[in-house]
């Protein structure tokens, strides 16, 4: 699936912009890094968010469609999310889906942990209640998707799977992936 125009995606929303029920599907998974969250709803933290981006990753983030969430949390939401890094090697716009989390989605984090040869994420994972979905252009190597997934997993307390499927992290790993990526020239 490629993400809706904007124009396309406002009308995909309610009047609190919240997405309406089964109005998008979500991104391909392998089209999308996927991050875990410890949140039991699909309501985006906007401030958090934007606190951790500037504080911790020198990026300033926003939403092309405000959120109003108010006492009816939903269960699976979508965002347009702006990314601007302070370096300017990361600038874009992503979709970003949140929807409850899958058993085939803990099975995915469990062969990426053995694959990975690494050990503690599948059991974080297995907290987490709910999944986002980061769009990516290009795949595993999408500055600004593993950015803002570094960024989401940074207040969403869960682990991060990249598209290939074949890895699972957390925040530290994808901030020294972002730091070995090549930068442009300029």
């Amino acid at each position: 699936m490629t993400a809706p125009s904007e124009e396309r995606f406002r009308q995909l929303l309610d009047d609190r912009g919240v997405l309406r029920p089964g109005a998008l599907p979500p991104p391909e998974r392998s089209a999308s890094f996927l991050v875990f969250s410890q949140r039991g709803d699909a309501c985006l933290d906007v401030a958090q968010i934007r606190q951790q981006a500037a504080r911790f990753f020198a990026t300033k983030v926003g939403l092309t469609v405000d959120k109003h969430y108010g006492d009816n949390p939903p269960f699976s939401d979508a965002a347009r999310v702006v990314v601007a890094s302070d370096d300017g090697l990361a600038a874009g716009t992503r979709l970003c889906f949140g929807r409850a989390v899958e058993r085939h989605d803990l099975v995915l984090v469990e062969d990426a942990e053995r694959h990975a040869g690494s050990t503690g994420m599948a059991l974080l994972a297995q907290r987490c209640p709910t999944v986002w979905l980061v769009e990516t252009e290009g795949g595993d190597d999408d500055r600004v998707a593993l950015l803002l997934a570094a960024i989401f997993a940074s207040v969403m307390l869960g682990p991060i799977v990249p598209p290939r499927g074949d890895d699972v992290f957390g925040v530290r790993t994808a901030r020294l992936r972002l730091e070995a990526q090549p930068k442009p020239y300029r």
